[in-house]
């Protein structure tokens, strides 16, 4: 059964020169050994429109050959107990923190304002 849904909404029309999303049909169930060109799908769809499919299901984005960006909305559904640990594992994304500064404590903020009264 499907564990997770992915929906994909391009926030600009979709055309062959800005890099759509192009979908390999029958791997969610037959695996990547069943890439085939013949069940390739490029759906070209208009801004707002979404495109629902299954987690497991062959996709990638194509090179954007025009002259603007590409921007989507991209949401996973998924099953409470469900983690991938392929795509997004550990090794391969850092926590936020080690990004971003660590915010100041509720005391340090207390004591900033005291100094500025």
């Amino acid at each position: 059964p499907c564990h997770a849904i992915n929906v994909f909404v391009p926030l600009v029309d979709l055309s062959p020169k800005n890099g759509p999303t192009e979908f390999c049909a029958g791997t969610h169930v037959l695996g990547h050994e069943a890439y085939r060109k013949e069940t390739v799908v490029t759906p070209l769809v208009r801004a707002g429109t979404p495109i629902l499919f299954d987690y497991r299901l062959g996709h990638r984005g194509m090179g954007n050959s025009s002259d603007t960006c590409r921007p989507v909305l991209y949401c996973t559904f998924t099953a409470t107990m469900f983690r991938d640990v392929v795509n997004f594992s550990k090794k391969r994304y850092h926590k936020l923190g080690a990004f971003v500064e660590k915010p100041i404590s509720r005391q340090e903020r207390a004591l900033k304002r005291h100094r500025f009264i």
